[in-house]
């Protein structure tokens, strides 16, 4: 009887270990393009090039994704929610479609940019790719550094600025 009480009661620990919330693994999150949908504004999202999102920490290990169709609406999202610990920040490079770190890439802003909520930004992996789209839609380039403390004093992303309180 010891033995299956035991057994038991491994079983139980396994299945609710199972049933935990969040993934153990860190990495960008899945977008079903033209069915999955924005956390922030719930329009579809259907363009790879702006396409954004970010990890959190669910629990210790534990990670949930969030995903958004426009960079702003992400930038906007975090600062809504500022009970989300970020852990890792996600864009798509504008040429390649490819995912990258966004503490890492080179954003275009501009007006000249027709994104999906307006925010006219545009990621990329490279500086020089960046500086030559700048060029071509009269942007300006920026650093995540720069990117994230102008957004959150509301001078970029379409109308969402001042909303981001809790950048990392």
């Amino acid at each position: 009887m010891r033995i299956s009480i035991r057994i038991l009661a491994l079983l139980l620990i396994l299945v609710l270990g199972g049933c935990a919330q969040g993934t153990a693994e860190l990495k960008p999150p899945e977008i079903r393009y033209g069915e999955s949908v924005c956390a922030d504004c719930n329009m579809i999202i259907s363009d790879a090039r702006f396409a954004s999102g970010y990890a959190y920490e669910v629990s210790t290990g534990r990670y949930e994704s969030v995903i958004f169709d426009d960079i702003g609406d992400m930038l906007a999202h975090a600062g809504k929610h500022p009970e989300h610990k970020v852990v890792a920040w996600y864009v798509h490079d504008f040429n390649s479609k490819e995912w990258i770190d966004a503490t890492k890439a080179s954003f275009v802003h501009s007006a000249g940019l027709q994104t999906p909520m307006a925010s006219g930004l545009a990621a990329h992996a490279k500086a020089d790719a960046a500086a030559q789209q700048a060029k071509e839609v009269s942007g300006e380039v920026l650093d995540w550094t720069t990117l994230t403390t102008r957004f959150r004093a509301g001078e970029l992303g379409g109308g969402h600025g001042g909303m981001m309180k809790s950048m990392h």
